[in-house]
């Protein structure tokens, strides 16, 4: 007597592998269940088989229950493990066919970054209980699930989700792209600009906080430090400290952090990566303990 059969495209092994040390638990429990295997043109079908007449109907239920839920939580393992990369790809080159195949991969890399980033809501476990109670489901009805259809049919909200997360990659993804070309730019005005100041002083505070000085220790001012006097609350200080860099275009700078909290500065990576082989970082030294607090009033 069929108890229940599995409908499968791809990876049977695996499946078939674990279905086999199952049914032979329940063998040891004094239940012969047996797997038996047959093709339907790309399905491989897997079929959990009990002798008839060898159990009682109490019997047979508890079989047919616990091996039920045993498949449901074996299977929702296996779709966010294997199968969720596959749908993962499909959603990509779906919606996204525009983009190059590189393009595509790594957006499917950035989904991945996202959902293994993920916690809580959607995160790992949620997906998996997600698919587990959608499976639970189904098999209180059926007896036989072919794979291919339960995903496309039957698990529309965690499609719809991951779909959201791919939107969200893609989002991030030219972000970077552009972020990458900004860069990009910004060094090739650094490469034709004539250098001002040899060498050039940073140092960074609390928040939006900086003070920029030549070697000499004098604050260094220009068209660009000289707008913060015009009070503009919309400024971005950021922008204000580069555009003054790539003006002066130093041969050398050197960071400094006054505190813990200036290593984490907006623009620090933003500089390392515009003056890439030119950017030092003190280890501490007078100039960083003296400008320890630096007033917002003194940022320029």
């Amino acid at each position: 007597m069929k108890i229940l059969s599995l409908g499968l495209s791809s990876a049977p092994d695996e499946i078939r592998a674990r279905l086999q040390r199952y049914c032979r638990a329940l063998v040891q429990e004094g239940f012969r269940v047996a797997v038996d295997e047959s093709s339907k043109g790309n399905y491989t079908f897997l079929g959990c088989n009990i002798a008839e007449g060898e159990l009682s109907f109490r019997n047979y239920e508890h079989v047919k229950n616990t091996l039920k839920v045993y498949v449901a939580q074996m299977l929702a393992d296996y779709i966010v493990a294997h199968e969720e990369k596959n749908l993962i790809r499909k959603i990509v080159n779906h919606n996204y066919y525009y983009f190059s195949e590189n393009e595509r991969a790594a957006i499917c890399d950035n989904v991945l970054k996202l959902l293994d980033d993920a916690s809580g809501d959607f995160g790992y476990t949620d997906r998996t209980n997600r698919i587990l109670t959608k499976l639970k489901d189904y098999f209180d009805i059926h007896h036989e699930l072919v794979l291919d259809g339960f995903l496309s049919f039957r698990l529309k909200d965690y499609r719809d989700r991951l779909t959201e997360i791919v939107d969200k990659a893609v989002d991030e993804y030219m972000l970077d792209m552009e972020y990458k070309e900004f860069i990009r730019v910004l060094r090739y005005f650094v490469d034709v600009q004539e250098t001002q100041i040899e060498e050039v002083h940073i140092v960074l505070g609390d928040g939006d906080a900086f003070r920029i000085s030549d070697e000499r220790g004098r604050n260094i001012h220009n068209q660009y430090l000289e707008s913060v006097m015009l009070g503009n609350e919309e400024i971005n200080y950021e922008d204000l400290l580069i555009s003054a860099l790539i003006t002066i275009a130093p041969r050398t700078v050197m960071l400094h952090f006054c505190s813990e909290h200036g290593k984490t500065h907006s623009a620090v990576d933003t500089i390392q990566k515009v003056f890439a082989g030119r950017v030092s970082v003190c280890r501490g030294c007078s100039l960083c303990i003296d400008n320890i607090g630096i007033p917002e009033t003194e940022r320029n």
